[in-house]
């Protein structure tokens, strides 16, 4: 009977030894494929980064965007055409009132149903948290019905639609933890965040519960190398498998197509100089037109940033249709500049170069920031060329100009923004030149100005719209409100390996369910 156990229990070990190769062989079998699957990961390189990510401050938005984890109600496709996203329909009820359908079975990144109730406490955040909330959608009401949400206004607002789209507005589930919305947010994306090291990085993953198509990629790391060089160096080295912003200087290094894809588009940003108004020379509109004429747009476009931008007229890109149209601006006159300055009394009395007025020297600080390339090239040939004509400036140089302009520490200060987030004009003139705008931070004022932006509220033709915003942009080239340069091109490259990848003319928009890797 011992040996028959023996026997038995021998047959019975075997068998779980084999049950136990068996499944080891299983497992490693799934294991592999698990990280074969894994393998589908990339790597950025982006050349500005974000103060947190909590999308109702700043314009943290577009970086959360950016990275594939935040969605509005609404977006725009690269035809710059409104698409459903959170929200599969709407209407105009009337000139006040817009209704939203909030599409089912949308979840939050922790699972949590995506209702107009939660829609409706989001944006009410956002309102809370940024003015300039109020400034692109002048709401005022909110009502939530089960997936219904009604958002009326507080005037008729032809350019809300549009307006909704901008990533400040980003869904955010607003029950999370309240530290989690600089480091985690809570959103509805194709990814969610995994990590993020300030100043560094970002990592998010697939999100397995998205409501759309599901993502290809596992996992994505946006990784901060504000260094132009430097960025170019780590695609090259096969660090990063994508970067953005690649500078004009070194484009060529990627034109082997068997290498690398190169997506290229002309961009709806124009780089500007403020003008802050409270200094004592830039008050006087002498000074300001001086200026305006002393600086050689067509040669920084074309032969400093070896055209990959191309010379501004106005605030708007010329690809705009509302944007150099029927405008009259300003040209390089080295000659004319000097002579208005020395009609409005400014003499060089000591024969330094530099003139004065008063007893005062006409010197002037020059702020810019150095994530974007072509902003210390243009600072530098600005300073040159204005002390030609007798204007001193000395150039300070920040990661950030944030602080600068909320601090008004600037005379003049170099900013490249995107112009029209929505495709209209309304948005960016009502923030950027109308008294009191969140943006205007020049200080500039114009009662003309401000009757003419309140006109684009209510005007619903949209050749009417064109037409306002041109005179708008006029009465601000008269006035000599700000500095308007060159409108830049966009560019992301990337790997060949890399599939999907494309830039959009709004570029707060980079990865999406579309990208992958081979």
């Amino acid at each position: 009977m011992k040996i028959q156990l023996t026997k038995k229990l021998a047959s019975i070990l075997a068998a779980a030894l084999l049950c136990t190769s068996l499944t080891a062989c299983n497992n490693s079998a799934a294991v592999n494929k698990s990280n074969n699957e894994k393998e589908k990961n990339i790597i950025f390189g982006l050349n500005n980064f974000h103060t947190n990510l909590d999308p109702a401050l700043e314009f943290n938005g577009w970086f959360v965007s950016r990275f594939g984890v935040g969605e509005t109600l609404v977006k725009f496709n690269k035809d710059m055409k409104i698409e459903p996203a959170i929200a599969d329909s709407w209407q105009r009820v009337d000139s006040l009132t817009w209704k939203f359908h909030i599409r089912e079975k949308v979840k939050f990144h922790n699972g949590k149903a995506v209702t107009a109730e939660a829609v409706k406490l989001s944006l009410e955040r956002a309102l809370k948290l940024n003015p300039r909330t109020q400034e692109i959608l002048f709401v005022k009401a909110i009502v939530a019905s089960g997936q219904e949400l009604t958002i009326t206004t507080k005037t008729p607002h032809e350019a809300f639609l549009g307006n909704i789209a901008d990533p400040l507005t980003t869904i955010v589930d607003t029950s999370a933890a309240a530290d989690s919305f600089e480091r985690a947010p809570v959103c509805t994306g194709p990814f969610k965040v995994k990590s993020y090291v300030a100043n560094s990085q970002v990592v998010v993953e697939k999100y397995k519960d998205y409501w759309g198509e599901k993502a290809p990629l596992d996992e994505a790391t946006f990784k901060y190398i504000k260094d132009d060089n430097t960025r170019a160096m780590a695609l090259q080295s096969g660090e990063i498998d994508a970067a953005t912003n690649i500078p004009s200087n070194s484009i060529s290094l990627f034109k082997d197509k068997a290498k690398y894809n190169i997506d290229k588009i002309s961009s709806l940003r124009i780089i500007l100089s403020y003008e802050n108004l409270n200094n004592e020379f830039l008050k006087d509109t002498a000074v300001r037109k001086a200026i305006a004429l002393g600086v050689d747009r067509e040669t920084y476009a074309n032969t400093l940033l070896k055209g990959s931008a191309v010379s501004a007229l106005g605030p708007f890109p010329g690809v705009l249709p509302f944007g150099n149209i029927k405008l009259k601006g300003y040209k390089y006159n080295k000659a004319e500049a000097s002579k208005i300055l020395s009609s409005a009394g400014y003499q060089d009395a000591d024969g330094d170069g530099i003139l004065e007025k008063n007893g005062k020297k006409l010197e002037l600080n020059l702020a810019f920031y150095t994530t974007r390339s072509e902003l210390p090239v243009i600072a530098e040939a600005m300073q040159a060329q204005l002390k030609e004509i007798g204007i001193a400036t000395k150039l300070q140089s920040y990661e950030s100009v944030a602080n600068v302009l909320k601090s008004k520490n600037f005379d003049l200060c170099l900013l490249s923004v995107n112009t029209a987030v929505t495709g209209d004009p309304q948005s960016f003139l009502e923030s950027y030149f109308k008294t009191g705008g969140s943006e205007n931070y020049g200080g500039y004022s114009s009662k003309e100005v401000d009757e003419l932006i309140d006109r684009l509220r209510t005007e619903q033709n949209t050749e009417a719209r064109y037409d306002i915003a041109t005179k708008v942009q006029q009465k601000l080239l008269e006035d000599n409100a700000d500095i308007f340069l060159v409108s830049p091109m966009l560019n992301i490259v990337s790997k060949n390996s890399v599939t999907g990848l494309q830039m959009h003319p709004l570029d707060y928009y980079i990865l999406d369910n579309k990208v992958s890797i081979k």
